[in-house]
């Protein structure tokens, strides 16, 4: 299981150009920041239309949503999946289904419900 202090450290490794926003405004202590350097990484590929990097964001949050402890999936599903709908709402509607098609099936799940819980 993965701890709140692993993530900034799984995410430089994987993505060593965020490692610099990580070690900045306190990444490499909260999780949640953690999560915030990642989604804005996530959104500049997809502006830029490097999908690539895009499927390796969207894997890397399932892979630490998966083996993350209870506060690491609370950060994933309230900064990382809660974004998509910014990611959404800043790309076109051919841009916006292809970042859909790299979602994994679990984290767009987790965004369907959070959806749908906030039109109730």
């Amino acid at each position: 299981m993965l701890s709140p202090y692993e993530i900034p450290a799984l995410i430089a490794g994987k993505l060593p150009r965020t490692k610099n926003d990580l070690s900045r405004n306190g990444a490499h202590t909260s999780v949640y920041q953690s999560g915030q350097v990642l989604t804005v990484y996530t959104w500049r590929m997809a502006l830029e239309h490097n999908f690539k990097m895009v499927q390796q964001c969207m894997s890397l949050a399932e892979k630490i949503y998966e083996k993350g402890n209870a506060l690491v999936k609370n950060a994933i599903e309230n900064v990382f999946i809660f974004s998509f709908s910014t990611i959404m709402s800043r790309c076109n509607a051919v841009e916006w289904r292809i970042v859909q098609s790299y979602m994994p099936s679990d984290l767009y799940t987790l965004y369907v419900r959070q959806v749908m819980k906030s039109k109730c």
